[in-house]
């Protein structure tokens, strides 16, 4: 009975769907069509490529608005996101010991993982994951999307891996907290690097046009890529450590 009511419900949402889109696209019910472009519309299209001294070398008319008129928007987005990690970092670090101590109870916690097909599915699906993750990064300067777009779909490859596996999978890889934090510091590093180039060239913070081709806007969508996946998968280590564990450590550092 279950199955077959979340079944009605699945297809009742895709009959929905598919309505609605025949109704706004065939039959124009909104009247979209009607509506003339807007003036911001209009100075947008006009000039996102290249007005002035502004221009990202991106063919891509949303790439190009993002970076030339929202830049540095983006950038401190980037920086928000550094500082909540590090005080996640600072709020549940460990001493060197308590790091040993953490190995120790690990190792005798039950590592449960779920059954062969499930496991199967995810390695099939986690391959479409990082694939689909690194074009939408890689060809962030050329369509919608870019660096940050591409590490929060990484990130749900790690949430799978947790998932079906857990995570002493990934540390028995060898991909231990040092390891995400030093792929974390490496993004940080292309990102400063890319935005301060242009000084060097004689121009100002962030004006990425002086970088030839679309070499500024690709390395920045790298370092995104790299800094946001890292960034999430450090996080995700450290909230994975099991609550009793945790409880442990930290009783014993109060006294």
């Amino acid at each position: 009975m279950t199955v077959k009511r979340d079944t009605a419900v699945a297809l009742s949402f895709l009959l929905a769907f598919l309505v609605l889109s025949y109704a706004v696209v065939e039959k124009d019910v909104m009247g979209l069509s009607k509506n003339p472009l807007r003036p911001l519309g209009e100075f947008y299209l006009g000039h996102a490529f290249a007005s002035g001294e502004l221009t990202s070398h991106s063919p891509e008319v949303v790439t190009a608005i993002v970076w030339n008129y929202r830049g540095f928007d983006t950038l401190f987005e980037t920086f928000v996101f550094f500082l909540a990690i590090m005080g996640t970092l600072s709020v549940l670090r460990l001493r060197e010991g308590q790091e040993r101590m953490v190995r120790d109870m690990e190792r005798v916690e039950p590592h449960r993982h779920m059954d062969l097909i499930v496991r199967v599915i995810t390695r099939l699906v986690l391959l479409m994951i990082i694939g689909i993750s690194a074009s939408i990064a890689l060809h962030g300067h050329l369509t919608p999307g870019g660096g940050f777009q591409g590490g929060s779909a990484m990130a749900v490859a790690s949430l799978l891996l947790f998932a079906v596996f857990s995570k002493f999978t990934l540390e028995r890889r060898g991909l231990t907290l040092r390891h995400t934090l030093g792929a974390y510091a490496v993004g940080i590093a292309i990102i400063l690097l890319t935005v301060y180039a242009p000084l060097a060239l004689g121009g100002r913070f962030l004006q990425i046009n002086l970088l030839p081709g679309e070499l500024g806007l690709f390395d920045l969508d790298v370092g995104e890529y790299l800094a946001v996946s890292f960034g999430f998968l450090s996080v995700f280590l450290i909230l994975g450590v099991s609550e009793w564990i945790f409880r442990r450590i930290l009783r014993g550092e109060v006294r």
